[in-house]
Parts: structure tokens; sequence; C-alpha cells
């Protein structure tokens, strides 16, 4: 992987986003067809048995939800549009008998499902070892000097260094990128890109030789908020404000995300609603913010 400076790579993009809210506002038009995968969910298994000390829950098992699981525990209705506000909440956690689910994360594709979606995006396009990644200039991870961290300490002398979390890490090529001459504009967000092959991406932890901000402490982030290959054979897309990726591409790619059950995973089409009032099938949910 290299950071790409003084490319015009994406600019094409431009032409073919329409619709705001839209799937075609994010991967643009003229697909054959689109994807959209819906981001897991993380749900926890609580014991709320009081051992003397108060009724402190106590995890004691943690695994993956799916949408779905949601939905029937809530008795919504699944569909292409759906939206996560219309099944849970969108802000906090939604208890399910003894479980508590977390809301899907926005802007942020797991690399794990990314690194399952990278064979078949490869077997998309003729140029699988020339791609591009665009990632959202906004992470504050790529802006290390830009938050801070208060740590707690309780011991004996001072903390050991490895109670100190690790910072993330910039490489000198994504800061000098993210100046102005070298980013790519599109409406409404703008991006540092990314030169990679889409092999690259079968490994989950990609991220961290790029430089690109993860941290063994805080995490993976960011993710890419556009993928695309050299051949312009598709795009996928995860708009940092929505709680699902989009990909558009031929009929043969659609296909072959839709059959794989590691995605759970719609048909939508260019025009479909992905804001809040999209879901036209399940009422609003008064509690769910």
């Amino acid at each position: 992987m290299r950071v790409l400076l003084g490319s015009h790579e994406g600019e094409w993009l431009e032409r073919r986003l329409h619709g705001w809210g839209a799937v075609g506002g994010v991967v643009g038009t003229g697909w054959d067809a689109y994807a959209r995968i819906l981001h897991p969910l993380e749900g926890r298994l609580l014991d709320w048995t009081d051992r003397g000390e108060g009724v402190v829950p106590r995890v004691v098992d943690e695994r993956a939800w799916t949408w779905t699981q949601v939905a029937a525990a809530v008795g919504a209705i699944m569909h292409p549009e759906v939206q996560y506000g219309s099944l849970a909440s969108r802000e906090h956690e939604t208890s399910i008998g003894a479980w508590e689910v977390r809301p899907p994360q926005e802007g942020w594709l797991e690399p794990a499902l990314l690194a399952r979606l990278a064979p078949l995006l490869a077997a998309g396009t003729s140029t699988p070892d020339d791609a591009v990644l665009a990632v959202w200039e906004g992470w504050g991870n790529l802006h290390p000097g830009s938050g801070m961290v208060y740590i707690a300490w309780e011991g004996d002398g001072e903390a050991p260094p490895a109670a100190v979390p690790e910072p993330p890490a910039v490489s000198p090529e994504v800061t000098r990128a993210l100046t102005d001459p070298h980013l790519l504009r599109l409406p409404g967000r703008t991006y540092l890109r990314i030169a990679c092959a889409l092999s690259e991406l079968e490994d989950p932890d990609w991220g961290y030789a790029v430089g690109i901000g993860w941290s063994r402490t805080w995490g993976r982030d960011p993710s890419p908020q556009l993928i695309w290959p050299r051949d312009r054979a598709w795009v996928l897309g995860t708009e940092i404000d929505l709680d699902s990726t989009l990909v558009g591409g031929s009929r043969a790619l659609i296909d072959a995300i839709l059959a794989d059950d590691a995605f759970e995973a719609f048909e939508v089409t260019a025009d479909s609603d992905l804001t809040c009032l999209g879901d036209a099938v399940n009422p609003p949910r008064a509690s769910s913010d």
C-alpha cells in the first residue's frame, strides 16, 4: 500500500453521485446492481445476580447479533430499506432478555468482514492489484494531536509504561496527504487516497502498516469510506453517517455478495432511501433514541 499524492483518482465518481441519502449518492448511479451490507451488532449476556456486593452485572457471554435477530425479538419486519432506528435504539444498548445489544457502528466496516469481501471484489475486476481506498479526512485518529486522554492508575508508584495507551500511529505520508492539494473532494466529503492491491485487504490488520491511525489500544479506526479498482468495475461505500456498507457493480458481483452467508445483505437500487425516514414498512419507535 502507498499513500497517493498529487493524484486525480476518484474524481470521475462525482459525475455519478446523485441522490442525497440514497444509495446512488454514496456509490454512484448507473451500476447493473447494488448490495447493502448491514453492519453487525455486538451483544453481551449479563448476569445480574447479587453476590452480596450489590447488583453489579457480570458479562458471561459475548457474540455478534444480526439485525434479523433484533427484528424478530421486537416484532419488526426486515426489508432492503430497513433502518435500525425502527428496530431499536440507534444511540444506546437495547435489552433483549438478558442480552444487551449495541447499535451498529456508523462509517466503519469490520476489518474481518472487509477481509471476507475482498476476494469477491477482486473477482469482479480486471485490475485486482490496482485499487484505491478513500478515507474520510475527518477521522480523529488521523489527527493524533487533536484529542485528550485521561488515565487513572491505582497502585504503588508511577504507572508502568504498559498502562499508558498507545497513541494512534499516523505516517508522515498520511499527514502530508491530508493537506489541501492532495485530497479528493466529492460532494460533502473530503478524502485522502491510498493505492492498494485488493489482496492486501484480506489481512484484517492491513491498516497498521500504512499508518492511518490504527492503534492496538483504541482499535482499527478509521475504515475506508470508498474503494474502487482502477478499471472502475465497481465501487464500495461505507459512508460515515450510515450503518451499512454499499456496493454498486456487476450483476455477478452483487449476486456473489448476496449469496455469501458471512454478510447480512439485501439487494437495493440506486434510489433506495437510507435516511432515518427511509423505512416505510416499520413504524418509528418513539423510544429508539
